[in-house]
């Protein structure tokens, strides 16, 4: 009995495990919502340079930030091009002053939910304290405005988008060691583009779709067919099926074999 009963518990253990994999959690979509609702027009993206216990920014570490997060922006506004769209990104704080400034934590950066749990207190309570969203982008007269959380060092950057809850006021948190590739892709969540790796939002069939037809997409990888991402360039493409996300398409052969593409089942 007990040699059938440990089958049935590994065979279940078994299927939790594929189901698990093979059911990701729903993808949540900023588009349209919150602070940088659109990628079209002029947006803004306010740079807070944060100094932890281990590491702080010097002048020269800011320099190779703007210069990296130019590639990005300069790669988005590429792509917005390619697809009929303009999308101008304005985040050079070495040309205005007031788009950048400076923040501190006590704890260490460290990978982990702990840590990201403590950062995510910090930026809420920076977005009302160091940062006027809204004066910000009446001066500019922006149609959008995000904040960047800069993080010395290495680590794994991520998004906080508005999805309907929690605060409208949106950022993204980039670590000074992730390649230009990463920040176009961590950009890109704000306006409503969508994780489209394994494992992420969507489940196997929209991935491996998305693996085959388009191997280079950057919301897939961040590196070129090698595993390899650049400082200096970035190599991926961006697929009708994010640019349709994004607004900049308004509709794509994608969504006749996967309809949980649509836009606006996540609303």
């Amino acid at each position: 009995m007990l040699k059938y009963l440990t089958i049935i518990l590994t065979a279940t253990a078994i299927l939790t495990a594929a189901q698990e994999e093979e059911l990701p959690g729903t993808p949540r979509s900023s588009y349209g919502l919150g602070s940088a609702a659109y990628l079209e027009d002029c947006n803004l993206l306010y740079s807070l340079f944060v100094d932890t216990p281990e590491n702080c920014f010097t002048e020269q570490d800011r320099e190779q930030a703007l210069q990296q997060l130019g590639i990005a922006c300069d790669y988005i506004e590429e792509q917005a091009v390619a697809y009929g769209k303009e999308a101008a990104l304005l985040y050079d704080f070495s040309q205005n002053e007031d788009l950048s400034g400076t923040a501190e934590i006590s704890f260490e950066a460290a990978e982990g939910e702990a840590f990201t749990e403590a950062l995510d207190e910090e930026i809420a309570g920076w977005k009302q304290t160091l940062v006027s969203y809204g004066e910000l982008q009446e001066r500019y007269q922006a149609s959008g405005i995000a904040m960047i959380v800069w993080i010395k060092g290495e680590g794994t950057s991520y998004a906080i988008v508005f999805d309907g809850t929690d605060s409208p006021l949106e950022s993204v948190v980039l670590f000074s060691k992730d390649p230009p590739a990463a920040y176009a892709h961590e950009i890109l969540h704000l306006f409503g583009a969508h994780d489209l790796y394994r494992g992420a939002e969507y489940q196997r069939p929209v991935t491996d779709y998305i693996k085959k037809e388009y191997p280079l997409e950057i919301m897939y990888t961040i590196t070129d067919e090698e595993g390899k991402a650049y400082e200096d360039r970035i190599v991926n493409t961006l697929s009708p099926v994010t640019a349709y996300q994004l607004g900049w398409l308004e509709e794509t052969e994608e969504l006749l074999k996967f309809p949980e593409l649509k836009r606006s089942i996540f609303y």
